[in-house]
């Protein structure tokens, strides 16, 4: 089983990729986790040769959930899956839980530190990410991959009635 769950950010992406690897026993991966370095104070983006590195590795995998906002180094776990599950949450929501996101990493102190600023671009990006997305699915042939579901329930509907 190879699935790509994407959404924008603040859409609970994370929090469904977890709960369905433990259903499934398989690995689950976050995006975030390969395109940015998160050992230290700041966001740091990875070199394009260890991005490349951990997704080729990845790749190799008989199973495996991927999530994340799009990106088009996402693209060889698109020809590679066999479901792309496009979550679909409000945009007021996604702000909501962006901000608590925020606020608990302030109290939390965690690393790397979350900004205003940060927040900000996430919320804007939140904002336009579902027509860049359909666009660059419909451009690379992926959209007959692409089912819409919105929670940990309709996500299993979904892959049941694929299996």
């Amino acid at each position: 089983m190879k699935i790509c769950i994407v959404g924008p950010s603040g859409a609970g992406k994370s929090t469904i990729s977890k709960k369905l690897a433990k259903i499934f026993e398989i690995e689950q991966y976050q995006f975030d986790e390969i395109y940015w370095d998160l050992s230290g104070d700041e966001f740091v983006k990875n070199s394009e040769d260890l991005i490349a590195k951990a997704i080729e590795d990845i790749l190799k995998k008989e199973d495996w959930i991927v999530e994340g906002a799009y990106d088009k180094r996402m693209s060889p776990f698109f020809v590679d899956c066999s479901l792309i599950l496009k979550m679909e949450v409000p945009f007021g929501l996604r702000s909501i839980r962006l901000i608590r996101r925020l606020l608990l990493s302030k109290v939390k102190r965690k690393k790397p530190k979350e900004t205003l600023s940060n927040t900000i671009e996430l919320i804007r990006f939140s904002y336009i990410f579902d027509k860049k997305l359909n666009l660059f699915l419909e451009q690379n042939m992926f959209s007959k991959k692409v089912v819409k579901f919105r929670d940990l329930s309709s996500s299993l509907d979904v892959i049941k009635n694929r299996q």
